[in-house]
């Protein structure tokens, strides 16, 4: 039947103003945007968030698997090091460290490197928008794997 009309109604004399009736809603979805805005931020925050994880995450993967292609055609772990820091593009180079297993000097890849299986791995650490607050980077890997066709 709808809201009761509040015109007809008067502040009860004796009250404070604190505990009289309210008799009129100005102002009140500034009060419910106001308690609801923290909560759509942190939203876009996570949103935000979760697609430079993802981007990160497929860019890393990409760089992983053309360095590891790089090392099982040339047996270099510089050039290999260099092909990761340019493929790895939306992400700044300086910030991604490149483990690449076994090393150049081990044994398998020192003696006769043919068919050994060479495993690039890429790590890279996003800050978190809030880091002054103590939250933790994430850390965000690629690795790919390959046997090494170079012969010496």
């Amino acid at each position: 039947m709808g809201r009761p009309d509040r015109e007809g109604q008067r502040p009860q004399p004796g009250l404070p103003p604190l505990y009289r009736p309210v008799t009129d809603d100005r102002g009140q979805a500034i009060v419910e945007f106001a308690l609801v805005l923290p909560l759509i931020l942190l939203l876009i925050i996570a949103v935000v968030l979760v697609g430079e994880v993802g981007v990160a995450r497929l860019a890393l993967a990409h760089g992983a698997a053309e360095a590891a292609r790089t090392g099982a055609l040339t047996n270099d772990d510089d050039l290999v090091r260099g092909t990761a820091a340019a493929t790895v593009t939306p992400l700044e180079p300086s910030r991604v460290s490149v483990s690449i297993e076994p090393t150049q000097n081990e044994p398998p890849r020192s003696s006769s490197p043919r068919g050994t299986l060479l495993r690039v791995r890429l790590r890279y650490a996003i800050p978190m928008p809030l880091g002054f607050v103590g939250l933790p980077r994430f850390i965000v890997e690629g690795d790919a794997a390959r046997r090494i066709e170079w012969t010496p």
